[in-house]
């Protein structure tokens, strides 16, 4: 990503986070909340969960603006340069490849089942995985710069799409169905809030990898508002109505009962493409600076991470979905927690890194075993704000 320069435009910007968020897990958030809660609730967790993650994301950002650093290097203060290589390191390079896992999976099953029904050909959907896997891996070693190019194609066609599809659906259906719609389990708006904010949490804690080529800290700041709020509400909303209306999340599958089934599944394979390099770009990332290597060395440890989400795609990830879902909550929240105190609250970022800051591996730690310990699901928020508020304190009592 070094070819890209420190001039990014906030359209930019938000274009390649609504390419990262369009996607099937979007709708498969809709579609999981939607059995236990009705579609206006479900509307109002979204909203606020997403709103939280895109608030720590901007802060995060501006910091990564204002010292041009990604998210592993900006926890060098608060970590310590080892600390954060391990720690941080470690929690972004296995939560992105286990979602490249997951995209690699969903890309894999949908093209296996397209085939299957316009040829006849039974392929393995783990041979699709791995097939569609290797060549999003090649896309982040060789041509992340063309990503953006990907998304202007692929963004507006799955727009389309998805549109296409509401069109469909209410010509069978009403809206005061899915408004009317009561869930036969139930689940509480909390559980919910924290659900929403575990699926695009790695997002949040990632942002500096990208945000910090924006032009300004407003760009960075308006690109991460308007890329992820309008996509993942839409996309919440779009799976709540389908898995309503036609008992599915799988746009595939309803494209293939109207007959357009190669259609559905070339914006589907799009839609995961321009996601999933994202996922094992921040994984290489992750990954070259946990072992301390050069950024010359990170097209191979790119390579090396998507051949390991390759494995776990291959070994069907998506049927743990939403155990990952609550584990990417848990550790890596409170690492934006940590940098924020650093930066905005304790205003104690330096660039004299020691190998272990003590300070902050105790907050994540603290912040961690909050949601690891706590039954109320305002754990969610509390594990981040916890995190923020021991690393002030402990930076307080050393002064």
């Amino acid at each position: 990503m070094n070819d890209i320069q420190q001039n990014t435009k906030w359209y930019s910007l938000a274009g390649i986070w609504f390419g990262g968020i369009v996607s099937v897990p979007a709708l498969l958030v809709g579609s999981t909340l939607i059995a236990s809660l009705s579609f206006s609730i479900s509307i109002v967790a979204g909203l606020i969960g997403f709103s939280f993650v895109v608030l720590f994301m901007s802060l995060l950002s501006i910091a990564a603006v204002e010292k041009r650093k990604a998210t592993v290097s900006l926890a060098s203060s608060s970590f310590g340069k080892t600390g954060a290589n391990i720690i941080v390191g470690l929690v972004i390079g296995m939560s992105t490849l286990a979602w490249f896992g997951i995209q690699s999976n969903i890309a894999g099953a949908s093209f296996s089942k397209i085939i299957f029904e316009m040829a006849g050909v039974n392929i393995p959907s783990w041979i699709s995985s791995v097939f569609w896997g290797i060549i999003m891996v090649l896309t982040a070693v060789f041509g992340f710069k063309y990503l953006k190019w990907l998304n202007y194609i692929a963004v507006p066609a799955i727009v389309l799409l998805l549109i296409y599809g509401l069109v469909i659906t209410f010509q069978t259906h009403s809206f005061l169905e899915v408004v009317d719609y009561k869930p036969l389990e139930r689940m509480s708006l909390w559980r919910a809030i924290g659900f929403t904010i575990g699926f695009i949490s790695v997002g949040g804690v990632i942002s500096p990898d990208y945000n910090r080529f924006a032009a300004s800290k407003k760009d960075a700041v308006l690109g991460s508002l308007f890329g992820i709020i309008p996509s993942a509400i839409s996309l919440l909303a779009i799976g709540a109505i389908l898995a309503i209306t036609q008992g599915t999340y799988d746009i595939v599958e309803i494209f293939a009962s109207l007959g357009f089934p190669f259609f559905a599944m070339t914006i589907l394979i799009l839609a995961t493409w321009t996601s999933n390099v994202m996922n094992i770009y921040s994984s290489g990332l992750a990954f070259t600076n946990l072992f301390n290597l050069r950024e010359s060395h990170r097209s191979k440890v790119t390579l090396i991470a998507g051949i390991a989400g390759i494995v776990v795609a291959a070994l069907g990830i998506i049927n743990h979905f939403l155990d990952f879902i609550s584990i990417l909550t848990i550790t890596i929240t409170p690492i934006a927690g940590v940098i924020i105190s650093d930066y905005f609250i304790s205003k104690t970022y330096s660039e004299n890194e020691k190998k272990f800051n003590f300070y902050g591996i105790t907050s994540w730690g603290f912040g961690v075993g909050i949601m690891l310990l706590m039954t109320s699901e305002i754990k969610f928020i509390l594990g981040i704000v916890g995190a923020s508020l021991v690393y002030y304190l402990l930076k307080k009592l050393v002064k």
